[in-house]
């Protein structure tokens, strides 16, 4: 069996277009020797127009006239194909199901009949060992925590460092690549008829069911807690609050016991509650929270649009020790 890791670099992205100008790849034997390294420059009949994932211009390690030297993708999809779909080869990549729609938009574009093979995902599996669901593992950060030398963007070098990945996983799990993909149960992307899905993990499949779920029980809580807010209709007993309009953020809302009675000491000392923040005047939160609620009440609070912020601690000392 022999491992082919490949990565792709494009003059632009678009939604339904991807000019492809770089197909790099590195292919080993089980034990991770290199029998082959290449990078393959393509004419990609078009601009060059670079971003990476947050909008900034990106630059590759070529010179972009160069590529017009080269054939088009038409001329180098047999060698592509033949490499990808090859006998006893298990395909790799590094957030590979990116290259794959680069793959198949180009195939479309030159009217070539779809890819069909299976490939796994070195990101995927990184996450699914080390639990680390909530964010993407990059490449580049990937080559830090093992400390390999490569050049980014350089799509022989990316297909390189992807596999050095894989190599140090093994070696830190005491297995071969395989073995570690059944371990943790690894199920292979697909692309076949244009038609490509992505490579997955049970863990995260569980991770992402499980976050579901509490997102959906929090936001069965805040609608309770809405409506309550919305139907709680009494007089105060004091006017010690008046003009003061409290609101709480979401993890005191989401608990809510302790919000209702919250809310029925702000009303029963004649200050009102907001559900918005853009209503208060008045903020309490639970000490550490760092959400995006809070710090949004703090930039308000340096606005001067909010005046007052309590820790939750804070308010309910003040209800301990003010007269009632």
């Amino acid at each position: 069996m022999q491992y082919v890791f490949f990565d792709i670099e494009c003059a632009c992205v678009y939604k339904n277009v991807a000019k492809i100008c770089a197909f790099g790849y590195c292919i080993a034997d089980e034990q991770f020797r290199i029998l082959k390294k290449e990078d393959i420059l393509i004419n990609p009949n078009g601009k060059f127009h670079l971003t990476d994932h947050g909008g900034e211009g990106l630059v590759l390690p070529y010179d972009y006239d160069d590529f017009k030297k080269f054939p088009d993708f038409k001329r180098f999809y047999p060698q592509i194909k033949a490499l990808l779909e090859g006998e006893n080869t298990l395909v790799f990549g590094h957030a590979a199901v990116n290259d794959v729609k680069y793959l198949n938009l180009e195939t479309k574009r030159y009217k070539l009949p779809s890819f069909c093979f299976r490939f796994a995902d070195t990101q995927v599996l990184y996450m699914a060992m080390t639990e680390t669901f909530d964010r993407q593992a990059g490449l580049e950060s990937l080559t830090q925590i093992f400390e390999i030398d490569y050049t980014p963007h350089c799509a022989a070098d990316d297909a390189y460092a992807t596999m050095r990945i894989a190599q140090e996983m093994c070696e830190k799990e005491r297995c071969d690549l395989p073995a570690l993909l059944q371990k943790y149960s690894i199920r292979f992307g697909k692309i076949e008829n244009y038609q490509f899905s992505n490579c997955s993990s049970n863990r995260r499949t569980e991770y992402l069911r499980e976050k579901n779920r509490l997102k959906r029980e929090r936001g069965e809580k805040r609608a309770k807690f809405n409506d309550f807010v919305y139907g709680y209709r009494v007089r105060p007993q004091t006017d010690e609050w008046r003009g003061k309009r409290f609101s709480f953020s979401r993890e005191i809302e989401e608990e809510l016991p302790l919000a209702k009675g919250l809310v029925k000491e702000v009303v029963r000392r004649g200050g009102r509650y907001s559900l918005k923040l853009s209503g208060c005047n008045a903020f309490v939160e639970k000490e550490g929270d760092d959400s995006v609620r809070c710090a949004a009440a703090h930039k308000l609070l340096d606005e001067g649009k909010i005046t007052e912020i309590y820790t939750l601690s804070e308010f309910m000392d003040k209800f301990m020790t003010e007269e009632k």
